[in-house]
């Protein structure tokens, strides 16, 4: 087995996710990308969220990127940049009512394409899988 061939295999896989994801939100007329719902998402669950905060949690996606994600929620009515209470330093990002209604949406994608891509594996391998996965991720923390 020729172990580069993993990367790619996470890549491809991803990619198939990706477009699964972008496919299913067009089907309920939205302009959101999966990226971008992933991040509203995110801010959704938390309590108060910054630009730092996002890249903490979304390693793979760069500051400028982020940055123009932002401008382009913030432009189409999904969010706005409130300047912190506690650190005036601070701006945090917080989602309208477009947004919210637009989780619902995105919910409802996101758990039909994962019921999709989990279709015929058993508990048991799904289990496996985690750890494994878990263990991966623990090795590239090493270098990151």
């Amino acid at each position: 087995m020729k172990k580069t061939a993993v990367l790619l295999d996470f890549k491809r896989i991803n990619g198939k996710i990706l477009k699964s994801l972008s496919n299913s939100l067009k089907e309920y007329n939205t302009d959101i990308t999966p990226v971008q719902g992933r991040i509203l998402l995110y801010i959704d669950e938390k309590d108060e969220v910054t630009a730092t905060d996002i890249i903490g949690r979304f390693q793979s996606i760069n500051k400028s990127t982020l940055s123009e994600i932002l401008n382009n929620l913030e432009k189409n009515g999904y969010i706005e940049r409130k300047e912190s209470v506690v650190d005036s330093r601070r701006k945090n990002i917080v989602l309208n009512d477009k947004a919210k209604d637009a989780i619902k949406i995105l919910e409802k994608n996101f758990d039909k394409v994962a019921h999709i891509f989990l279709d015929n594996v058993s508990k048991d391998e799904y289990e496996c899988f985690e750890r494994i996965l878990g263990k991966m991720e623990r090795n590239l923390d090493k270098i990151c």
